[in-house]
């Protein structure tokens, strides 16, 4: 029952941080802050609910071509279990690591995406940087690549510390209530 309130949340999270970037066309995505939150108070499994379910919304209300970056979703959710079970997000240092090779796996998982399906546009943010590389001379192929790498490890890390952020506020009263709570007491550091 947990999880079915707590789920809609973080999606939300997901939609509106993710629209207010969208439309503000920075080179930053940060619409993956509830699956973070969700893959570590609940598991991988739910993680992938939301950032699949998160992008399906957006794709009907904001942005189409969300729908084609599910697959990313699921592999955040699944690298973050990872991550958490393994111990890191103890720390401020862990996390940026956490986040910084999250981004790796976000940028490898996405370039397919965007080289078969768009041919390298997607009209976000991040197209400028891509076009930033093209136009030094990279061919495309190689510059969606160089793009994810300059802006995915920058734009998880910083998800990453704002969802440890947001789970540190939260009282133990709460935490406690959550499927994966012994992780979170366990491998994350105190209050």
């Amino acid at each position: 029952m947990l999880a079915l309130t707590f789920v809609p949340l973080a999606i939300a999270l997901n939609v509106g941080i993710g629209a207010i970037v969208k439309a503000l066309n920075l080179p930053l995505y940060l619409d993956s802050i509830g699956t973070i939150l969700a893959t570590i108070m609940l598991g991988w499994r739910w993680g992938a609910v939301v950032g699949v379910l998160g992008f399906i919304i957006t794709a009907t209300i904001i942005n189409p071509l969300a729908v084609y970056f599910v697959g990313t979703q699921v592999a955040i959710a699944i690298f973050i279990n990872v991550m958490a079970i393994n111990g890191w997000f103890k720390n401020v240092f862990r996390t940026i690591v956490t986040g910084l090779l999250l981004g790796v796996v976000s940028a490898i998982v996405s370039a397919p995406v965007i080289i078969f399906v768009f041919g390298g546009a997607t009209g976000n943010g991040s197209a400028l940087v891509t076009s930033f590389f093209v136009k030094f001379g990279h061919q495309i192929v190689n510059s969606i690549f160089l793009s994810g790498f300059s802006i995915e490890p920058v734009d998880k890390c910083l998800q990453c510390l704002l969802a440890i952020f947001i789970i540190k506020r939260m009282p133990e009263s709460i935490l406690g209530r959550f499927h994966s709570a012994a992780l979170i007491q366990n491998k994350l550091t105190s209050k």
